[in-house]
């Protein structure tokens, strides 16, 4: 197997490149590298320099690919043309060129973000999308994109044309940097609360149960467009829950504070507007404040009962892996 992958310098990337790597049937991997291999230092892949804006040079590397694992994406971005650009038009793109260049096997990540909230039922992929940011919109526009360029390039024709659109929740592991905000205060003692602590709120999956996925999803090979939801080894978690079990492992108790969503809003459009003056744009803004406030929850039975599906990290297991590498790097 050959595969290609985007996205492979950041967190999820890393991980599936490691992963695709430690496989027997693997016999190379392809990475688009922008410029720097960031976690990707030393690995055994073969870079290819260039970036989704300029795809010339990826022309000759798709070849003789067997599996494309398209995963890059901005996650925060000052404007919706920022996300548009990259995570909409860049996709769009590419996989026009993957199936011209013959690749039948092509996965897609894409987010529950593109669904927006739950209830307090975890949703599935039979749910109407409503994105509540612009990050979710823009996936949610992405996918449209798949389904109006299936249609219109008639790749129904093509028998063996299999594209999976894969929708994590929430992603925790070594070396996240989003989450790793909450991890850094309980460390600190503070254990911030929004809402009913006891409700299950959140679907997570740690990181090494999500690559194990979407590398598994492969296999699936039935024409057409398939989508999943790839969450953890439960649907969903309460903070109690979360913190519970983060005070076990890092042995420190920690103070609980009520965080009403009018100061949570308050705190993101100040760091909003303070950000620019360091050159980036801060992973709590407004869309994410409101995405704090809500239910996400998503169910997996779908991927489990087409191809398998099963993640097997516990909250436990996945939290003491993540906060021990923090700890061994220096980030806590």
């Amino acid at each position: 197997m050959k595969a290609f992958v985007t996205g492979g310098t950041g967190f999820v990337g890393s991980h599936l490149v490691e992963h695709l790597l430690k496989m027997p049937e693997c016999e190379e991997v392809r990475v688009l590298v922008r410029n720097k291999e960031k976690w990707l230092k030393g690995l055994d892949y073969t870079p290819v320099k260039s970036t989704l804006e300029n795809l010339e040079p990826i022309k000759e590397e798709l070849k003789q690919v067997d599996v494309l694992i398209h995963g890059a994406a901005i996650l925060h971005a000052p404007s919706y043309s920022d996300f548009f650009r990259a995570n909409v038009e860049a996709t769009k793109n590419l996989i026009e060129l993957a199936v011209e260049s013959g690749i039948s096997n092509i996965i897609i990540l894409s987010s529950l973000a593109a669904a927006g909230p739950s209830s307090q039922t975890p949703l599935t992929e039979k749910a109407p999308l409503s994105p509540i940011s612009a990050y979710g919109r823009s996936k949610k526009q992405m996918e449209e994109e798949i389904h109006r360029l299936y249609t219109e390039k008639n790749w129904a024709n093509h028998p063996t044309l299999s594209i999976k659109i894969i929708r994590p929740p929430a992603v925790y592991g070594p070396r996240e940097t989003d989450i790793y905000g909450l991890f850094k205060a309980l460390n600190y003692r503070v254990a911030p609360i929004l809402g009913n602590p006891t409700e299950k709120i959140l679907s997570l999956v740690h990181v090494q149960d999500l690559v194990k996925g979407i590398v598994a999803s492969r296999l699936y090979d039935r024409a057409g467009i398939h989508t999943y939801f790839l969450g953890g080894s439960e649907d969903g978690y309460s903070w109690n829950e979360i913190y519970k079990e983060c005070a076990t492992i890092l042995q420190k108790s920690h103070l609980r504070i009520r965080v009403p969503k009018g100061v949570l809003m308050t705190i993101a459009k100040v760091a909003e507007t303070i950000a620019p003056i360091f050159g980036v744009y801060p992973a709590l803004n407004p869309d994410k404040a409101e995405e704090l406030t809500q239910y996400w929850l998503c169910s997996p039975n779908k991927a489990k009962a087409d191809w398998g599906y099963t993640p097997e990290i516990s909250l436990y297991e996945g939290l003491r892996s993540t906060l021990t590498w923090y700890q061994k790097h220096n980030w806590l």
